[in-house]
């Protein structure tokens, strides 16, 4: 039976490097181990295919330093709390068994990402339940964090990624078919404009400022942090 440190879910391939790759990077640093959970294969995507971005994600993967990566298949465009995605996702959960659940905040511009965070939200629950039925031993995390989208929150708390920044970006664009524009015919996008590696340098910077360090990622809770010892905390006054 498998047993990790982090469970990090996305939408699509190359979702956890943009929302929290820095993270999941200084995490595989300390020695923790990290697996990613694409919950679709992206292929509703304008560039690209399923085939090019697992190859992507596996670069990707290489990159953050992470134990290991699954794509669940989930029809792309599709994403919704029924019954068989929810098992899928839970048989997940029981099957590598994490301490902490990283998933996409529900509130976003993509349907597909605010879904996401309401399935991972269910199935983290339903994995503790003996009797829903799914493969694999019940298990409940007892963490779950919601990594930032494209709508911006007040964060529960800020990780300093300023040592892993450059990994996170060269993990973004690893997913060449995405963000780099000579690497397809497909159309441009968004993400392949020029203004995209200031767009997500910036918010980092922004999130780095506020706890006085260069680069940050932002996290939103569920819920209250329970503290034993004050002295542990590790934070900015002003």
């Amino acid at each position: 039976m498998n047993s990790v440190d982090v469970l990090a879910f996305g939408a699509h391939p190359d979702d956890v490097e943009i929302g929290c790759g820095g993270t999941v990077a200084k995490l595989a640093d300390a020695g923790k181990r990290v697996v990613i959970i694409d919950l679709t294969q992206g292929e509703l995507g304008t560039r690209g295919n399923a085939e090019t971005r697992a190859k992507e994600a596996e670069q990707a993967s290489e990159i953050l330093g992470i134990a290991d990566r699954e794509n669940l298949a989930l029809p792309d465009g599709h994403i919704c709390s029924e019954p068989s995605a929810k098992r899928r996702v839970v048989e997940a959960i029981r099957r590598w068994r994490p301490g902490a659940v990283l998933a996409p905040h529900v509130h976003d511009r993509h349907p597909d990402h605010m879904r996401a965070s309401e399935l991972v939200y269910e199935a983290t629950f339903l994995a503790g339940l003996n009797r829903f039925e799914a493969e694999g031993e019940s298990v409940r995390p007892r963490r779950l964090f919601y990594y930032l989208g494209r709508s911006d929150f007040e964060p529960t708390f800020i990780v300093d990624i300023t040592e892993q920044f450059q990994r996170k970006m060269d993990s973004i664009f690893a997913f060449e078919t995405q963000f780099v524009p000579e690497a397809s015919d497909d159309p441009e996008t968004d993400l392949t404009s020029p203004s995209t590696e200031w767009r997500i340098r910036s918010r980092c910077a922004y999130f780095g400022s506020l706890i006085k360090r260069r680069y940050g990622e932002g996290f939103i809770v569920r819920g209250r942090l329970r503290v034993e010892d004050l002295l542990s905390l590790d934070f900015e006054t002003f």
